[in-house]
């Protein structure tokens, strides 16, 4: 087995609130630079970068396609998926709870920029995806597994957008396969050990918005190889798999 260092939380400019300067090459160049051997990209209720991000990628980095699902309860989920197009049909769906942005929301929350693997703009989204969806936490957990994906509490430690911060409580029954913790609670600290006792791997992402901040936390997998089938295995801790503390 190896170990494979993973950022599973990154966004690119489609994410309003992201940088407009994170863009595929600028994501895949940080990356490398960060020693890392797999990243996923998770924009806020979409998934329509992650392809060009992954294009870039070529074989030098393997990358994920994920998703920052918004709950109606304004709960974060990740859902991490096999393929591209898994994530994009995913998104599509998410769409459909979301509203066509009006003409001041760009301005308020920021630009949302559709970018090609060379990093530049191909369009702009026009759906607001700054804002909450109509799915509950468990209805948002169930459209991940419905397309083969692994679905992570998002930064639980975060007194806002985290299941815990939101509903008072973790919900045990919602089907999570994993909790992810922000890069502001230290790997192996004391805390760490509350947000495990919920039987459920830790993962440690960075929820980067601007380049300085990828790889600023990371997931050690131990597996054979990095790739989301491993990663799967490794949540499930199936096989020699595992997840750590990077």
């Amino acid at each position: 087995m190896n170990v494979c260092l993973a950022d599973l939380h990154i966004h690119t400019a489609l994410s309003p609130c992201a940088d407009k300067t994170m863009t595929p090459p600028v994501i895949v160049g940080a990356a490398l630079a960060e020693g890392l051997g797999m990243i996923a990209v998770c924009d806020h209720n979409s998934a329509r970068n992650a392809a060009a991000v992954q294009h870039v990628a070529g074989d030098h980095l393997v990358v994920l396609a994920g998703m920052e699902i918004t709950t109606v309860e304004e709960c974060h989920v990740l859902g991490l998926f096999p393929d591209a197009a898994a994530a994009e049909a995913a998104g599509a769906e998410v769409g459909q709870s979301l509203d066509v942005a009006d003409d001041g929301y760009e301005a308020f929350f920021g630009e949302q920029r559709l970018l090609d693997a060379d990093g530049h703009e191909t369009g702009r989204e026009r759906l607001a995806l700054a804002t909450a969806t109509s799915l509950d936490v468990d209805a948002a957990v169930a459209l991940v597994h419905r397309y083969d994906g692994l679905a992570v509490a998002a930064h639980i430690d975060r007194p806002s957008f985290g299941v815990i911060g939101q509903l008072g409580l973790f919900p045990s029954g919602a089907g999570f396969d994993a909790v992810e913790v922000s890069r502001h609670l230290p790997a192996g600290g004391e805390h760490e050990a509350e947000y495990a006792a919920y039987d459920l791997p830790v993962l440690h992402s960075s929820d980067a918005h601007f380049v300085g901040d990828v790889g600023a936390a990371r997931t050690a997998v131990v597996c054979e190889r990095p790739s989301f089938d491993e990663l799967r295995l490794a949540v499930l801790c199936l096989e020699g798999r595992r997840i750590g503390d990077a």
